[in-house]
């Protein structure tokens, strides 16, 4: 039992750090990444297969339990009807964190969604932008609780605007993310 305490520290431990690394205030920051090419004429909500490198797992967390998807629309136009929540929503993946995958953004046509792998308890491949994914989550409201691994003071947010251009207006803490291509 103490083993596993002491793994589970460890690895906490290791992913504030890797979420702290992000933030450089004495340096330059690094260059955004570019959003992988779409095909011509799609849209954020259809992924295209041209341009992206497949990804070898599709799951990551806990198996997507929920039946009903939320669209990502009815999120943004009413989040304080979904505050604390579990839902269920898909985009696609317009950033995610260059550190470790600890969070990711999902867009379409309506808005985009900040998403926090719930208490870093998984990750999400560094190179997933631009793949369609479905998330199951709780909808968090105000702003990130002080000494979350990932909030506010770590600037996940102002990361993810670096690199899509945009804030996202909610945020979900995720249980399951799966990669649908």
């Amino acid at each position: 039992m103490r083993a596993k305490l002491l793994v589970s520290l460890s690895v906490l431990v290791l992913a504030q750090l890797g979420c702290a690394a992000e933030r450089k205030p004495d340096s330059e920051p690094a260059p955004a990444a570019a959003p992988a090419p779409a095909a011509e004429g799609a849209s954020p909500m259809q992924a295209s297969a041209a341009g992206i490198s497949p990804l070898q797992k599709k799951q990551f967390g806990a198996p997507i339990t929920e039946t009903s998807t939320t669209p990502l629309p009815a999120l943004l136009q009413d989040p304080a009807k979904f505050s604390g929540k579990t839902v269920r929503t898909e985009g696609v993946v317009s950033a995610v964190c260059k550190s470790m995958g600890c969070w990711m953004e999902i867009a379409d046509e309506s808005g985009s969604a900040h998403i926090k792998m719930a208490g870093h308890g998984f990750f999400v491949p560094k190179d997933a932008s631009g793949h369609r994914a479905v998330v199951q989550g709780t909808m968090v409201t105000g702003e990130a609780e002080e000494g979350a691994a990932c909030g506010a003071k770590d600037n996940c947010r102002g990361e993810a605007e670096k690199q899509t251009g945009r804030v996202a207006k909610i945020e979900l803490e995720a249980t399951g993310v799966q990669f649908l291509d």
